[in-house]
């Protein structure tokens, strides 16, 4: 059965916009990069992806990247992206992030990272311990 998504709630500040007053586009990457990021650490317990680099020696590199803009994003309400990890590959996982704020869709976005050694950036396998988090997690719809 399919799971609801992880939701992160983030503060669109000031120093997020540009002079349009509408948060600056290449700061909505980083948004949805965040709420992968606090995913992992739900879903692993407290293990951030510098924890998995630093301390498990497991890298996760971006190697696609895909994003569409349907609102703008601003300082008048939280951003609240869901986070849904489709089914993982072998050394891969897909991302499925949506920003909204004030029930309306500002950004839908997938982004795929695959599994390397972080010292020698080779590709591996996803670890077990993090394949079951993954399948306990998810997948949720998209």
């Amino acid at each position: 059965m399919d799971r609801p998504a992880f939701i992160w709630q983030r503060r669109v500040g000031f120093g997020d916009c540009d002079p349009a007053r509408i948060a600056y586009t290449g700061r909505i990457p980083d948004f949805a990069l965040e709420a992968i990021d606090a995913f992992w650490e739900h879903i692993l317990s407290g293990t951030n992806w510098f924890r998995m680099n630093v301390d498990q020696g497991i890298g996760t590199p971006f190697v696609h990247m895909e994003m569409d803009f349907r609102a703008p994003i601003t300082p008048r309400a939280p951003l609240f992206c869901h986070v849904r990890p489709a089914p993982p590959g072998n050394a891969s996982v897909t991302f499925h992030v949506e920003g909204a704020q004030a029930d309306t869709v500002c950004f839908t976005s997938k982004f795929v990272c695959v599994f390397v050694d972080a010292a020698s950036l080779k590709k591996i396998p996803i670890p077990d311990p993090i394949r079951a988090a993954l399948a306990a997690a998810g997948p949720a719809p998209v």
